[in-house]
């Protein structure tokens, strides 16, 4: 069996969880690949298991191409964010590395790359425009 593989595309900052990420990997004996200040590093994620990111484009981007999510938050701000953003059915989130899930088994990933598809620039400022005319 071929070794499983993640992704890490992001800054090296506390606040990325890159630590957690790693345990994560160390743990479930998984290959992890850091890429951080790397142009176009979302052309590579469609080669990957997993995508280790919290970042909303990167996780849309992870999601158009298949790949199944796992986010890290630090405090409640990030918490909120991941855990009511519209990709929320489509990613596994957590704080502690312990406790981080790697089951995929109840997301819907073709759902998910469907609904991430969706998420075009045009759309995002047709959204805005129509919340502006509110």
């Amino acid at each position: 069996m071929a070794q499983r593989k993640a992704i890490f595309i992001g800054r090296t900052t506390p606040d990325t969880g890159l630590d957690a990420y790693q345990l994560i990997a160390q743990k479930h004996k998984i290959k992890l690949d850091i890429f951080t200040d790397t142009p176009n590093a979302d052309q590579f994620i469609s080669n990957y298991n997993y995508a280790f990111v919290s970042r909303y484009l990167v996780i849309i981007e992870a999601l158009a191409a298949g790949v199944p999510i796992l986010a890290h938050y630090n405090n409640q701000i990030k918490f909120d964010y991941l855990n009511q953003a519209p990709f929320r059915p489509y990613i596994n989130i957590f704080s502690d590395p312990n406790t981080a899930s790697l089951d995929f088994s109840k997301i819907n990933m073709v759902k998910a790359k469907k609904w991430a598809k969706d998420q075009t620039w045009r759309r995002l400022a047709a959204q805005y425009e129509a919340l502006w005319q509110k």
